[in-house]
């Protein structure tokens, strides 16, 4: 106690040197004591949240808003959020310091902050601390509110105000392609097996009870002539190769949202797409139009990490042989140009085109979407630099085979420029 002991030395003080004045002035502190000690700290603070959104868009500025509520005692009260990995703070302050006098108080902490990286989030509970205005009582530390769990979804980029594209649009899907969409026909085509994605109501339930009297028990499903614009299908590589940059910008980060905007624009259009997620244990979701699909897209990405498995791209073309010919679907890969698999690329590209030229009498269209990973390592050395530069002609000469089998590649340096600008890029230069 400061105060106490101030008035014990200068009332010592005094009366050791007889001084009535420092003897008199001794009492200051001690009637401040006695006064402070009829004030209470302050102890009932609540804290919450006003902003209750839960999803944001990864580089989206999100606003976060609390209200704090102080109903008693009299002192400085102090709020700060904590912001977990991939947020940084971007407007205002996550710390509030307030004085709280006479009644309840009311005060707002109200700032921006901006995730870097997709991901599913927990927003930690805000922390208060209240503190006696003369610290005569221990500082009271407290948390308040909720935890709140957030979802961040790769970002959408700025594809709408594209209108052809080489190889996409301009060709095999022409913008006036306004057909009825995403609708299957009456039109008989096959019963297939059931795949992960189909709606309950294709299946065949008599084909199906006929195959469990023959000892395999997986359903079977109708599936009929599709109607309206075509079909896209995105082969995105999930390898480990693809983790090269930093934790909020790699090379798989934009390779999610590459396939993310693609899958966007197509599907703001009409069309029908499907993926599969070759090196990541087969994940493949069956093609579909609207909204709906677009958000089930999103929700797998939003976990999706890269894997040390190869599921290697000519054996992901054959699994997906009868989604790509029954749609007569534009394939775009996702992927690096310079690695030591770019040779399996070249194989794959190739037989997807076989697999048209056989059944279609035509080549089906391929996109190569290949991002430039050794530009995005940073503080490169000389020697990793020359290593970076030995990486881009080893891509250039792969971009070469594809465009010689008749493939659009797309040769994305996120460093330099945006996706959408690097597509208006490849439109204007056709």
């Amino acid at each position: 106690m400061r105060l106490l002991s101030l008035f014990t030395v200068l009332f010592l003080t005094g009366l050791v040197l007889a001084n009535p004045v420092i003897m008199a002035m001794s009492l200051v502190p001690l009637f401040t004591l006695l006064l402070g000690l009829l004030v209470k700290r302050p102890d009932d603070v609540e804290v919450t949240e006003v902003e209750k959104a839960k999803l944001s868009w990864a580089g989206e500025d999100r606003p976060l808003v609390f209200d704090v509520t102080v109903k008693d005692g009299m002192g400085f009260v102090a709020v700060a959020q904590r912001l977990p990995g991939n947020f940084e703070l971007v407007e205002s302050s996550n710390f509030g310091l307030y004085w709280k006098g006479r009644g309840e108080k009311r005060f707002r902490l109200s700032f921006k902050v901006r995730c870097t990286k997709r991901g599913v989030y927990t927003m930690p509970r805000a922390e208060w601390e209240a503190k006696h205005p003369l610290d005569l009582t221990p500082v009271k530390r407290q948390s308040g509110g909720s935890y709140l769990p957030m979802t961040v979804r790769p970002k959408i980029m700025n594809v709408r105000r594209i209108r052809a594209m080489p190889g996409l649009a301009s060709k095999p899907f022409p913008e006036m392609d306004v057909a009825r969409i995403g609708l299957a026909s009456t039109d008989f085509r096959e019963i297939r097996d059931y795949v992960y994605g189909d709606p309950i109501k294709s299946i065949n339930w008599k084909a199906t009870a006929r195959r469990e009297r023959g000892g395999v028990s997986w359903p079977l499903v109708n599936e009929y002539e599709a109607e309206g614009k075509k079909a896209v299908w995105i082969f995105l590589d999930a390898a480990s190769y693809l983790d090269i940059g930093t934790p909020t910008e790699s090379v798989f980060e934009c390779a999610i949202e590459a396939a993310n905007a693609i899958a966007f624009y197509f599907l703001d259009r009409g069309y029908r797409v499907g993926m599969y997620v070759y090196n990541d244990g087969e994940r493949l979701f069956y093609p579909d139009a609207g909204k709906r699909q677009f958000h089930r897209l999103t929700r797998e990405l939003i976990d999706l990490k890269t894997s040390t498995r190869l599921d290697e791209l000519p054996q992901a073309v054959e699994k997906c042989r009868k989604f790509i010919l029954a749609h007569n679907a534009l394939c775009v890969i996702v992927t690096r140009l310079d690695t030591r698999h770019a040779g399996l690329l070249v194989d794959a590209t190739r037989k997807i085109m076989a697999i048209g030229s056989r059944w279609r009498r035509r080549r089906l269209p391929v996109m190569v979407v290949g991002i430039a990973g050794s530009e995005l390592v940073p503080g490169k050395t000389g020697y990793e630099e020359n290593t970076a530069d030995f990486l881009r002609l080893q891509g250039r000469h792969v971009a070469g085979s594809l465009r010689h089998l008749g493939a659009s590649v797309l040769e994305w340096n996120p460093q330099r420029e945006g996706f959408a600008v690097a597509l208006l890029r490849q439109v204007r230069t056709r």
